[in-house]
């Protein structure tokens, strides 16, 4: 028996920019992956966007694409992702890909969770329905940790 030849397989594009119209956001994106901590690699600056670089692209028609942000910082006390809290359902999100593809989403669902406990793996899914997770920090600040108490948590469907 002889093998298949599957041929050379082109990446999925990497996500470029996120446009979020009804939060006035728009940022850049640059892939990344775990941090020292286990948790998901984000930049300092948070104007600047990561993308969850060993899950699913926007062009994946599988899995979760997972776009994150500080919600402020030193460099931006005030991030584009900042007001992800006021998002709401229906709204429109796009991402663009390297490519030159722009990839549309409605918000279907908006969560505050705290920090504390948080399972993040139904997020990650690598696998299922195609669908975008955008991720930042939010609720009340807490001085001793120099950060918010909670994720916010925004889940959109694919328009395309």
């Amino acid at each position: 028996m002889q093998p298949a030849d599957q041929g050379q397989q082109e990446p999925t594009p990497e996500p470029t920019q996120l446009l979020y119209p009804g939060i006035d956001a728009d940022i850049p994106v640059e892939p990344r992956g775990v941090a020292e901590d286990g948790q998901m690699d984000i930049p300092d600056d948070a104007a600047q966007a990561a993308w969850y670089e060993y899950g699913k692209a926007p062009a994946d028609e599988v899995g979760t694409t997972v776009i994150s942000a500080h919600a402020g910082s030193q460099e931006t006390p005030v991030g584009p992702l900042y007001a992800l809290k006021d998002s709401r359902p229906g709204e429109e999100v796009t991402v663009l890909d390297e490519a030159g593809v722009e990839h549309h989403y409605e918000v279907t669902q908006v969560e505050q969770l705290g920090k504390d406990g948080l399972d993040f793996a139904p997020y990650f899914e690598r696998a299922g329905e195609h669908r975008l997770v955008l991720i930042t920090c939010g609720g009340q600040w807490i001085d001793e940790r120099s950060s918010y108490a909670d994720n916010i948590i925004v889940v959109a469907e694919p328009l395309d």
